[in-house]
């Protein structure tokens, strides 16, 4: 039903991606499991995703990611400056659009350059596995859930901690990636597969290890004590006088 709806419907009309979000409750959590628990020599889109690739998982997961980043960046800064009395805190609702540029951009634009990528080789080179752009739009989305919960964890304010924390991420939600999308590229020649591979675990990392540091380990520097000065210009008054 869905797929000849897919088929018949014209892109640009409402029912076409609406065909996108008709996905079920069980769905969602059997594939947001799959993405925290990779299996070796398992393929995630051929398991969980083929069978009807959603908009509605990928779509909610990076807006909750977005604002558990945001909100946990805040209460995180507050946690670190608590009992200063130089600190005043105020929220800075700048970091949701901040967050939602990031986790958005790397969610469209990382598949739709890696299905051009994946589609130019496949011209020259006849690979086993092809994907979709929705199919990988999807493996990336659902790759996501766990840096909810992670995020969550980075208000713990010991550095240590969080660099743990975001190791563990990056290799679980990496592996998915390295394991989906290794077979659509090993047909291909060695170097250019392994590159391939390379590039997208390091994308992968830039965009983790990029929200730890931005978000959370970033010197606030617009908070620091300005009652040093005072002394200065009150001697400086008294020899003027």
């Amino acid at each position: 039903m869905t797929c000849s709806l897919k088929k018949s419907s014209p892109f640009w009309t409402f029912e076409y991606y609406q065909t996108f979000f008709d996905v079920d409750t069980y769905q969602v959590f059997d594939r947001i499991k799959g993405s925290l628990l990779p299996i070796p020599g398992k393929n995630f889109v051929r398991l969980y995703i083929r069978s009807n690739p959603d908009l509605y998982g990928p779509f909610w997961i990076c807006a909750t990611l977005v604002f558990a980043i945001a909100i946990s960046g805040n209460l995180s800064n507050f946690l670190i400056h608590l009992g200063e009395k130089t600190y005043h805190y105020v929220p800075e609702f700048r970091k949701v659009s901040i967050a939602a540029t990031i986790i958005y951009a790397y969610a469209w634009l990382v598949p739709l350059a890696l299905w051009g990528f994946l589609l130019w080789r496949n011209s020259k080179v006849m690979n086993i596995v092809s994907y979709s752009f929705l199919e990988i739009v999807c493996v990336y989305g659902y790759s996501l859930f766990i840096y909810i919960p992670t995020a969550i964890l980075w208000i713990i304010p010991q550095k240590a901690v969080r660099w743990i924390l975001v190791m563990m991420a990056l290799g679980i939600s990496g592996s998915v990636l390295a394991m989906t999308f290794w077979p659509a590229v090993r047909e291909d020649n060695r170097r250019i597969a392994l590159a391939t591979i390379v590039t997208i675990v390091l994308l992968h990392m830039l965009l983790s290890v990029g929200c730890l540091a931005y978000f959370f380990d970033a010197p606030e520097m617009d908070h620091l004590p300005t009652t040093a000065v005072i002394p200065n210009q009150t001697v400086a008054a008294a020899k003027s006088s």
